[in-house]
């Protein structure tokens, strides 16, 4: 329970700045690497943790940040992010934040797009989706559909 509030306030602030100023504090970069580390030490160290499920969970968000080195069309603090939530999270969920977060962030933007609202350069912020998607994904797991 505290993990879930701690990373539920952790989203809650890089999604506010996100969404204010197109930009997320490093500070709080910071604060959830090591929020990650910590928690896959404590897996390691209680003989929970494996490598290669860390890895997996890891791979979301790396492909992110690569693409958003490759193509300059995404936040580096969006791969970032998402490589903490999948530490956090493991693989599974990781990819259900992951898509849940593109999926409402194309909406979003189609929505804005129709309304004249949005040009084809227009910046949306992404940390807000995948909070949002973090949160949907939490709902269903409390549900029972999710692992």
């Amino acid at each position: 329970m505290w993990k879930k509030l701690i990373i539920f306030i952790w989203l809650s602030v890089m999604s506010i700045c996100d969404f204010k100023k197109k930009t997320v504090p490093v500070l709080m970069l910071y604060i959830g690497a090591i929020l990650a580390g910590g928690f896959c030490l404590y897996k390691g160290i209680i003989g929970e943790g494996n490598l290669w499920e860390l890895m997996k969970a890891l791979f979301p968000g790396a492909l992110l940040l690569v693409l958003a080195k490759a193509t300059g069309k995404a936040g580096s603090a969006d791969g970032i992010v998402l490589m903490a939530l999948g530490a956090l999270e493991g693989y599974e969920k990781c990819l259900y934040i992951c898509l849940l977060g593109l999926m409402l962030a194309a909406l979003t933007a189609g929505i804005l797009l129709i309304c004249r609202k949005a040009g084809r350069d227009t910046k949306i912020p992404f940390v807000p989706f995948l909070a949002v998607g973090w949160v949907l994904t939490i709902c269903v797991e409390i549900g029972g559909c999710v692992r």
